[in-house]
């Protein structure tokens, strides 16, 4: 039977500080946080920045779920100025691999188990970015080993891997359980399968998912004379999208999930602690829904 955790992402917060962003999340109920990147680079955290993150958890009594560690971004402009782990360029592949090491410290000093990251590289060099990322989990490995901390990679769009599919197959690879896949739900249009054979294909490797949901691409608008490289997403409210997450939930409990679902609903930032608390009552809701199922098919098997 599966075993769901619930946490909530802190960039759902993005524009409070991270005290107030800890302390709503604390109000909505939520015990356990992912620490965002809108508030915290674990690969460039100095000793006050983590001395202060302890206490502010300590002050909401929370715990954390994991660290979103995304080596190259840009906290002023709020997005990465590098490919990576995987980028194609081996100085800036190094920086990286250096920048992921350091927030595996961070992890450590906060009792934090897992990481949350993204593929990145280069979408029109996918074969350089791959050998990159191999190369790059290589040098990570011993470390992540001694430390006792997993690395959770996430398909993201735009990234040089989008199939949900192929990124488990590479993860994989590596044959450690140091290295895991996170199920992003709000990606689900753009991960090319649905719902239940994402969840199928990923078991075993799967640890994580960011729950919230989104609409289909097709109904995202945008200029039809300049349409998008990367297929559009959104991060909604569970429900409000067209995402069966439903779907999502039992195939999370067929799969005996024991991870965390972290609830990521930012396209609701306008309303934070409204999102915060719906997205809550609707894991509450279907998770209720999922247990109380398996225990009508246990008693039925009696």
């Amino acid at each position: 039977m599966a075993n769901f955790r619930l946490a909530i992402e802190t960039t759902l917060f993005a524009q409070l500080t991270l005290g107030e962003a800890l302390q709503k999340s604390s109000a909505c109920g939520f015990a356990m946080v992912e620490v965002g990147l809108s508030h915290f680079d674990a690969c460039a955290a100095g000793t006050a920045d983590v001395e202060g993150l302890e206490e502010l958890l300590s002050l909401n009594g929370l715990g954390v779920a994991a660290l979103f560690a995304l080596p190259g971004w840009d906290p002023l402009k709020r997005t990465k100025s590098s490919l990576g782990i995987s980028s194609p360029d081996e100085a800036r592949r190094a920086k990286a691999v250096g920048q992921m090491g350091h927030a595996l410290g961070v992890a450590r000093r906060l009792g934090c188990k897992s990481l949350v990251s993204e593929f990145s590289g280069d979408m029109d060099d996918t074969r350089a970015s791959q050998r990159s990322f191999v190369k790059s989990i290589g040098e990570l490995l011993p470390e992540l080993h001694d430390d006792g901390v997993e690395i959770l990679f996430e398909a993201h769009p735009g990234d040089f891997v989008e199939d949900s599919f192929d990124a488990v197959d590479l993860l994989r690879s590596f044959r450690s359980r140091h290295i895991g896949y996170n199920y992003c739900v709000p990606h689900t249009f753009n991960l090319g399968h649905r719902p239940r054979d994402i969840v199928r294909n990923a078991k075993g490797l799967l640890r994580y998912a960011h729950f919230a949901d989104t609409l289909m691409p097709s109904r995202i608008f945008f200029s039809p004379t300049h349409p998008p490289k990367v297929k559009p997403h959104l991060h909604m409210i569970p429900g409000q999208g067209d995402v069966d997450m439903e779907e999502v939930i039992s195939s999370l409990a067929d799969a005996g999930f024991d991870g965390y679902l972290a609830a990521q609903p930012f396209s609701n930032s306008d309303d934070p602690v409204k999102a915060a608390k719906r997205t809550k009552a609707a894991m509450v809701r279907m998770i209720a829904g999922i247990k109380q199922g398996q225990k009508s098919l246990v008693a039925g098997k009696s």
